[in-house]
């Protein structure tokens, strides 16, 4: 059923299938049916012609018997002037007689009715050929015998001769009476029959008589039916009813077979019943082709009926294909587009770029909107929606014919085209970005946004379309960095990813390959004595050498591996420290940097609560360093998750404060205890008045909210006096030390403390 349902015309061609077969049965059923009306029509035909004619036959026989009797009182049938009077009385009486004859035994004619008058001229009738079996087997029969059918010049018409003895007291024949009975004026009934009717001589398969009665087919008496022909058909008989010729005539049972006819080969239905008393077979027959003009007369309204029932199924299949497909055609331009810009999906690129041809180039502009996320936030998504809208239509005016808009995510877009010549796809995304800048007007309020693009080509760049997005977004990325620009996958930014998917690669098996370790930065007092320590995660790659902290841990956190790499971190530091604090002595805080990635982890409370009691760390000793950055997606989660921590005596740092996303009302709900000024600040303090001022904001501010400020990047004492002259409680740089392993970091604190 599910195929049905997906293809509609199956269904269709399984209806019209069946129909066929309904018709095929139903003509099928119908030619049997016209076949078996017609036989029992002709086989009725037969019985009645059979009945009808021995009838006939019987009152000749009786005329004669009557003819006889009279013949034989006085000895007339031995003169003619008795005799001739009573052969004229009976033309008289019957006029379907036509003359009257008798005939000596040897054959001559001796006294004949007056219309025979020339006795002379007359034939004997053992020597002619039409008349000698007939007269020879009439001498010697007690019932009337039928000659052979001719036509009879004297007379001019065609007669069937009946003729029967006449026997004196010893029973010795004496003479033979011998009649003509006129054809046409005696068996005109077989005109009134559609079927071909006729009767045969089963002495010598002469025809006795046929419904074919023009003076053009006389001849038809002239020759018998050839013998195979009747041996052929007997045998079919036979054959058929499973019975031999002797029990069917004993039965005088109608047979019916069909055949062939013996002169034209033509297909018939031929029915046959014999009469025995005269020897003679009666046969109906009707040309095959009559019964398949009926089969088709029928089977013509029936195929019309059917054409036209078919006719109207298949307006209906069509108007419900139709009607499925424009429902189709609707539900996957629904799922093919998006329901906000009802620009293309996902779901249409990926239907559409599945494959790629090479002799089909094009290129892609990865389209992001700049400072969207601000008019969601400060505005709401109703705003941002109508936002969306704007872009998409003015994102359409630039589309030719063949180009694809999508719509990525967010305020994503692709845009496909297949100019691929740089420096007209350079124009392009000028031109996109200059429009997606101009103001859009939403009621009373007025928006400026930017767009950054990143543009990949196939097949110049990649042969398959992920690559193709990715590059792009490779490309996007370096476009975002200066914001409201383009910027083309070429050679340098092909390097550069390489470089970072090699690191990433690398990375994979750094943890296994113990690669990745631990340094530790001193943190001090404003009196000089230890505060603690900050972790720094550090990796040496035998292959690459040294990646720098700021490369490794950006790939770590867009590769999914953060969350490893992470739980190292958190265990390794927790671990070190607590067995450097026992075997010194001493108690010191550990700050440890937690990622954005690992902070928004499902599991991350739980679990750090786990690693704290399975190394025996004094909470109160742990500090958690987080960047503005954790704050831009769900803040109360954020706030929900450092309260929690803050119960368990867990102090949390902002680390780069200043350098990112806080506001200042967002600073004042967060449960922050210590903020840290960035070494960007700190390092033009003795030079750059504006630093200097962000500097003494921040102290400032982390005072006012009752937080210990921490100045990293502390390299001289004069950045150290300066920032201690304005409140600063921290210090942590090279001017105190370097991050050291943690041997190194032992020999440090036995020296120093």
């Amino acid at each position: 059923m599910a195929i049905l349902k997906k293809n509609i015309w199956s269904l269709f061609y399984i209806i019209a299938f069946v129909g066929v077969i309904i018709l095929s049965s139903i003509v099928y059923k119908v030619f049997f049916q016209i076949e078996k009306e017609l036989q029992l029509e002709q086989e009725n035909i037969v019985k009645v012609t059979s009945s009808s004619l021995n009838s006939i036959f019987l009152q000749y026989e009786s005329v004669l018997d009557i003819l006889g009797i009279q013949l034989t009182l006085d000895n007339s049938y031995q003169t003619l002037n008795k005799a001739r009077p009573i052969l004229d009385n009976v033309l008289k009486l019957n006029s379907s007689i036509i003359a009257f004859g008798l005939a000596k035994p040897n054959g001559q004619l001796y006294i004949t009715s007056s219309n025979l008058k020339n006795i002379k001229k007359l034939p004997n009738l053992l020597n002619k050929e039409e008349t000698r079996d007939s007269f020879a087997l009439a001498l010697n029969s007690d019932i009337m015998v039928i000659g052979r059918t001719y036509y009879h010049k004297t007379l001019d018409t065609l007669i069937i001769p009946i003729r029967k003895a006449i026997r004196n007291n010893t029973g010795e024949t004496v003479a033979v009476m011998t009649a003509g009975i006129h054809v046409n004026k005696t068996f005109s009934f077989l005109k009134n029959t559609k079927n071909e009717v006729f009767l045969f001589r089963n002495l010598d398969y002469y025809y006795q008589l046929t419904s074919q009665r023009t003076k053009s087919n006389l001849s038809i008496y002239d020759n018998p039916i050839p013998k195979t022909y009747i041996e052929a058909t007997i045998r079919k008989i036979e054959k058929k009813y499973n019975t031999t010729l002797k029990k069917i005539k004993e039965n005088k049972k109608v047979t019916t077979i069909m055949t062939n006819r013996y002169k034209n080969k033509s297909e018939i239905l031929e029915s046959f019943q014999y009469l025995e008393r005269y020897d003679i077979w009666v046969v109906s027959y009707l040309p095959y082709t009559l019964i398949m003009k009926n089969v088709y007369s029928i089977s013509s309204v029936l195929v019309l009926i059917f054409i036209l029932v078919s006719i109207i199924i298949y307006y209906l299949f069509r108007y419900i294909d139709g009607y499925e497909k424009q429902k189709q055609e609707a539900l996957y331009h629904q799922a093919t587009h998006d329901y906000l810009t009802n620009l293309s999906n996902r779901l249409y690129l990926k239907n559409e770029f599945r494959t790629l041809d090479s002799n089909k180039p094009f290129s892609l502009l990865f389209i992001d909107m700049d400072n969207f996320k601000s008019v969601n936030d400060n505005f709401g998504h109703d705003f941002g929606d109508k936002l969306l809208k704007e872009v998409s239509n003015r994102l359409v005016s630039f589309r030719k014919d063949n180009d694809s808009i999508v719509r990525y995510s967010g305020d994503e877009f692709f845009f496909i085209t297949n100019v691929t010549d740089k420096v007209k796809i350079k124009d392009i995304s000028a031109n996109i970005i200059k429009e997606l800048s101009q103001p859009y007007h939403l009621g009373q309020y007025q928006f400026r946004l930017g767009a950054s693009i990143g543009i990949s080509q196939f097949p110049e760049d990649a042969d398959n379309f992920d690559d193709i997005k990715r590059y792009a977004d490779i490309a996007l990325s370096e476009a975002k960095k200066e914001k409201n620009t383009y910027s083309i996958f070429e050679d340098s930014i092909k390097h550069k990813y390489l470089k970072q998917s090699l690191i990433e690669n690398e990375l994979k098996n750094a943890l296994e390959n113990n690669e990745i370790y631990m340094m530790y930065q001193p943190q001090i007092n404003r009196n000089g004595t230890l505060y603690g320590v900050e972790a720094l995660v550090r990796w040496d790659n035998n292959k690459l050498g040294f990646i720098a902290p700021d490369v490794f841990i950006g790939i770590a956190e867009n590769s999914g591996m953060m969350g490893d790499l992470g739980k190292f971190i958190i265990k390794e530091s927790l671990s070190e420290i607590q067995k450097l604090q026992q075997k010194l002595q001493i108690n010191f805080q550990l700050s440890i940097n937690i990622s954005v990635k690992q902070f928004i982890e499902k599991d991350f409370y739980e679990n750090l609560l786990i690693d704290i009691e399975k190394y025996d760390f004094d909470k109160i000793k742990l500090t958690l360093e987080v960047t503005e950055n954790v704050f831009i997606d769900d803040v109360d989660f954020i706030v929900s998750l450092l309260n929690k921590l803050k119960q368990q005596d867990i102090k949390v740092s902002l680390d780069d404060f200043g350098t990112g996303y806080s506001s200042l009302s967002l600073l004042k709900q967060l449960p922050i205890d210590e903020l840290k000024i960035d070494k960007t600040f700190v390092d033009d303090i003795l030079i750059d008045d504006d630093s200097l001022s962000m500097v003494e904001n921040i102290i400032s501010i982390g005072k006012r909210l009752n937080m210990v400020v921490l100045a990293e990047g502390v390299e001289t004492i004069e950045q150290k006096e300066l920032l201690q002259n304005y409140g600063c409680d921290l210090f942590q740089g090279y001017y105190f030390s370097k991050p050291l392993k943690k041997e190194d970091l032992e020999v440090y604190l036995g020296k120093k403390f």
